[in-house]
């Protein structure tokens, strides 16, 4: 326990020493459905200018910078591109070659038409990116916790920080709980792969404690890692025959793993999409005239799926117009055959 209360340490530590630039990304929907994307950055010197970001920028983006006057040594760096459609984004997010290329998301900008009235839809998502999926978090974490991961409960004392400090470890005991089942399972299959009378499949269950507290420390980046430890508590070496399996038998675990520790001390950012015309409808907390936005960060989107919604209201004045030209016309033709009576 002692050992994955370090690791929980060490994971908020890196946030906490990550934190040291503002994101935002700021999506400005045009009536036509067409958009501009503006990233900002503001930090120091030796972080502003990094480009691990939300959403990969490159040539096709037009990049600013200025000295940042709250500070010195600050600076703002701002990336900016237009974007026809939504696809054009999506295949930008295709060629990211940082490990956020794993990370899904999805945006949709549709234009529903009413006549009088047009409707502008912006919707992003961030699925759910757990990648230790065997068990469900809902067995470990319960509906108060998750609002307190989320930030749904904002913290307003220190009570509420152990709070979510108690979720946040509930959170990391069962990613640990989960990836344990996992290997207990790829290990058990690979056992009947081998169909080898020296090896026991029920091997693998009966050190679910070991496993995880190898789990607990993160230390499953090398392929044969787990394999040595079951050779070694089981005193039979024929579990290294596992190790003969092709493709490695924990190719997919790792990968799974080394995305995890990547997702976990991601940097957080702000979201803001802003929509011609007026607001009609969202689900984020925060309004600004025809501007709304989201806190964008790992554990919001870590269990479920993270998903911003808004939808504005767009006049057709050329509808109003039409409109009253036909009322008009109508008018016209009633007097003159009201004056021929």
């Amino acid at each position: 326990m002692k050992t994955r209360h370090l690791v929980i340490g060490l994971v908020i530590l890196i946030v906490a020493l990550s934190a040291c630039r503002e994101i935002t990304v700021r999506t400005t929907v045009n009536s036509d459905g067409s958009f501009t994307r503006i990233i900002t950055v503001s930090g120091d010197s030796g972080d502003a200018f990094k480009q691990e970001l939300p959403y990969p920028v490159d040539a096709s983006w037009t990049m600013t910078s200025k000295k940042d006057t709250a500070g010195k040594d600050k600076f703002i760096v701002t990336y900016t591109k237009n974007f026809k459609d939504c696809e054009e984004l999506k295949a930008g997010i295709g060629r990211d070659t940082s490990w956020l290329r794993q990370l899904v998301r999805s945006i949709d900008i549709r234009k529903r038409f009413g006549f009088f009235y047009s409707y502008v839809e912006y919707k992003e998502v961030y699925p759910a990116a757990n990648p230790f999926t065997t068990l469900s978090y809902k067995d470990h974490v319960t509906k108060e916790e998750f609002l307190w991961l989320t930030r749904k409960h904002p913290v307003q004392s220190p009570s509420d920080s152990i709070k979510r400090k108690d979720a946040e470890d509930k959170v990391m005991a069962y990613l640990v709980e989960s990836a344990t089942a996992e290997a207990e399972k790829i290990l058990a299959e690979g056992i009947r792969k081998l169909n080898d009378p020296n090896l026991d499949e029920k091997k693998a269950g009966e050190f679910h404690d070991r496993i995880s507290a190898a789990l607990s420390k993160w230390n499953y980046k090398d392929a044969g890692v787990l394999i040595d430890s079951l050779r070694i508590w089981t005193g039979n070496s024929a579990a290294e025959r596992l190790k003969e399996i092709q493709p490695p038998l924990f190719q997919e675990f790792n990968r799974k793993a080394k995305f995890l520790e990547n997702l976990l001390p991601m940097e957080e950012f702000h979201a803001e999409a802003e929509l011609p015309g007026l607001i009609t409808g969202t689900n984020s907390s925060v309004l600004n005239g025809n501007r709304v936005s989201w806190d964008v960060f790992p554990m919001a989107f870590l269990l479920e799926d993270y998903t911003m919604v808004a939808e504005s209201r767009v006049i057709n004045v050329w509808a109003f117009v039409l409109s009253g030209l036909i009322v008009l016309g109508l008018l016209i033709l009633l007097i003159v055959k009201s004056l021929k009576r």
